[in-house]
């Protein structure tokens, strides 16, 4: 019996653990979702340091408004001025240096005239810590600044750069096999032989995989044959976490990716969700944890079941703790409902006054991949209404 794609959302995510960790560079690092709290063993930053090209001075020198100090020294950035700021005296400073032992202020270049090389005049009455950074007024020693199960971007990425973590430990990648099936199926650039069509599931899907974060390992083809599809599917099963397939899922005579699961041990969660395009989308699983997503062979539901099912459980084996957050739009024009299962609808969207707008692409048929094309986000009709008219309130999810 079908589930619907809440049902089959929660199925998938019940047996989905957490992978095992492993240390990449930085460089590798992005995108990844980091398995351990990253902790700060030092203050950052870790001196107190200059915010200004100008002067590190003892602010009460210049209480009377103006002041001449002598010039005792300068304190570049990467070094310090090796001297001690008593009142009267000045070191001159550049941003990023450290503030000289004694100085409690820095005025900056603009506020002073009057530098010959022995004295300096501020031409202004500066507070103490003025344009001074302190050390660890970004980051205390000790305190937790990146927690587990977050998404490294580039902020994530200098910061653990300035924690002096060089090799963050993040969740390994899953591993992905992928596997099309069906007879007619050739590779773009080979001929085409008469009834042939081409293997268009193949890269978009392998694409689908790697962006959602997921490591192809193998991608393989195979016929509408059962012992033949047994066999290709039980060699790409080695040493994966997740296995694909297009194709061969329905009720056919030469539908035989169900049986060669059944035959490979895999327990069927649900076979078939209330949904179009994607109605046949099947989830096993076997006693080792591996999990099988059988998809459509039609290519926008194969792409959809990704987007629905695939990447939520690709995501929570990564340990990304991303959620889900349906918007409401209003539709632009009339978007198809089909009863008795959800409709997703591949629309544009644009930002307006009252809020959200979508409009659907082209035609909306499962086999009509250019209806993909610069999609950002999906339309849920439910799956009690025939369509949702031009005007009315639906509910979408950005495509990301």
């Amino acid at each position: 019996m079908a589930v619907s794609i809440h049902e089959a959302r929660a199925a998938v995510l019940e047996h989905v653990t957490v992978l095992g960790s492993e240390e990449v560079g930085l460089d590798d690092a992005l995108g990844r979702a980091l398995a351990d709290d990253a902790s700060a063993p030092n203050d950052v930053p870790p001196f107190s340091a200059s915010a200004m090209d100008g002067y590190a001075i003892v602010a009460a020198d210049t209480a009377g408004g103006s002041a001449r100090l002598q010039l005792i020294g300068e304190a570049k950035a990467g070094t310090g001025a090796g001297v001690t700021v008593r009142p009267g005296t000045a070191v001159r400073i550049s941003t990023g240096a450290p503030v000289p032992e004694g100085a409690d202020a820095i005025v900056q270049q603009e506020l002073t005239s009057g530098d010959d090389g022995m004295t300096v005049l501020v031409d202004a009455t500066i507070r103490r810590g003025m344009h001074v950074r302190p050390a660890g007024e970004d980051i205390r020693a000790g305190s937790h600044v990146i927690h587990a199960g977050s998404l490294l971007g580039p902020a994530e990425l200098g910061v653990l750069a300035s924690l002096n973590i060089p090799r963050p430990c993040v969740v390994r990648r899953p591993r992905v096999a992928l596997a099309g099936t069906g007879d007619e199926l050739t590779d773009p650039g080979k001929p085409l032989p008469p009834g042939g069509i081409r293997d268009s599931n193949g890269p978009a899907l392998g694409g689908a995989i790697h962006r959602a974060g997921g490591e192809l390992n193998a991608r393989v083809r195979v016929g509408d044959d059962l012992e033949a599809t047994v066999a290709v599917l039980r060699a790409a099963l080695r040493d994966v976490d997740m296995l694909i397939t297009t194709g061969g899922v329905s009720v056919g005579p030469h539908d035989h990716v169900r049986p060669a699961l059944a035959r490979l041990g895999f327990r069927e969660v649900f076979a078939g969700v209330k949904l179009k395009p994607g109605r046949p989308t099947t989830f096993a699983v076997n006693d080792e944890g591996t999990l099988v997503f059988a998809l459509p062979g039609n290519p926008v539901s194969a792409l959809m079941a990704f987007r629905l099912f695939v990447v939520p459980a690709l995501d929570a084996m990564l340990g990304r703790q991303r959620v889900v957050h349906p918007t409401m739009a209003t539709a632009d024009e009339e978007l198809p409902g089909a009863r008795g299962r959800t409709t997703i609808v591949r629309c544009r969207t644009s930002l307006q006054d009252d809020g959200w707008h979508v409009r659907p692409t082209r035609s909306q048929d499962s086999h009509i991949l250019t209806s993909m094309l610069g999609i950002d986000a999906l339309a849920l009709v439910p799956e009690d209404r025939d369509a949702i008219a031009a005007g009315e309130p639906v509910e979408i999810e950005f495509v990301a």
